[in-house]
């Protein structure tokens, strides 16, 4: 076990994070965007910001955070992500963002971390985010279980409101990975074996991103003042180059079920998350 129990409760930060319009559009082309969604790729107007990119500030507090707890990265598998919007993102400015260590529960087979986080740009709170990582074989030291993992299954039997295809390139990680998360497991092959992946895997904030993406378009309009939060229960990885299947269905007013689908294999990446909107 080397776990850091005490961490617990532990607030790293604030850190900050100078971003701009570059920034912002790179983040939305590593999700896939295109010609279809310029207002998040352009500078004149200036351009609109992606609600889930939250996560982007978060990503340095967060790690070094988990790097407290003592936890090996090649061991990581980020199981869970929750994005909460205070209110949009300007297009540029300088971000600070603190990080707390939520918890640390025993799952047997490994360590279950959740390192929160408040993100403020220009002294205005802005984003509120949760993640969940595994650090596996870190278990059995005894802890208390987790709190209840999100359940969002769609309705049986019910046709999804919306489905949209989303290919992705082979090259889809390396150019997510400019965005900041530079785990190696997303680029080298050497680490993603070692990992016991067959290749390097991509984001799971990248898919998660993805899904949110549509979604915001599907559900809200595509306008970021809508967005309230998103969360989602990673379920199985996906490689660069494959295609994605997002598909929502209402649950109730300002809620719906997603999922994310590898259309080459069925399986479900993302099968439990809440896309929340006004």
């Amino acid at each position: 076990m080397t776990i850091d129990l005490s961490t617990v409760g532990q607030t790293f930060g604030p850190i900050s994070h100078n971003y701009g319009w570059r920034d912002v559009a790179l983040y939305a082309l590593g999700l896939s965007a295109g010609t279809q969604d310029l207002k998040y790729l352009l500078d004149d107007p200036p351009a609109a910001v992606l609600p889930t990119y939250g996560v982007i500030p978060a990503f340095g507090p967060v790690f070094s955070a988990l790097a407290k707890t003592g936890g090996n990265l090649l061991t990581l598998l980020h199981t869970a992500q929750r994005t909460e919007q205070i209110r949009p993102m300007p297009p540029e400015g300088e971000a600070e963002t603190t990080a707390t260590i939520a918890g640390i529960w025993d799952m047997k087979i490994g360590a279950l971390v959740q390192i929160d986080t408040d993100t403020s740009v220009n002294n205005d709170p802005c984003a509120k985010t949760s993640w969940s990582l595994l650090l596996r074989g870190e278990g059995g030291f005894g802890g208390p279980r987790p709190p209840k993992l999100l359940r969002a299954s769609p309705p049986a039997g019910a046709a999804p409101l919306f489905s949209a295809r989303v290919a992705t390139t082979e090259n889809q990680a390396l150019l997510y990975r400019l965005s900041g998360d530079t785990n190696p497991i997303h680029s080298h092959p050497e680490v993603a074996i070692k990992a016991g992946f067959e290749k390097p895997i991509l984001h799971g904030l990248c898919f998660y991103g993805i899904a949110a993406r549509i979604a915001l378009k599907e559900l809200a309009g595509d306008d970021t003042a809508r967005f309230r939060a998103f969360d989602a229960r990673f379920a199985k990885p996906v490689y660069p180059g494959q295609t994605l299947l997002v598909e929502g269905w209402p649950l109730e007013p300002g809620r719906a079920a997603l999922t994310v689908t590898v259309a080459e294999t069925g399986e479900k990446a993302i099968a439990n998350a809440v896309f929340e909107h006004a």
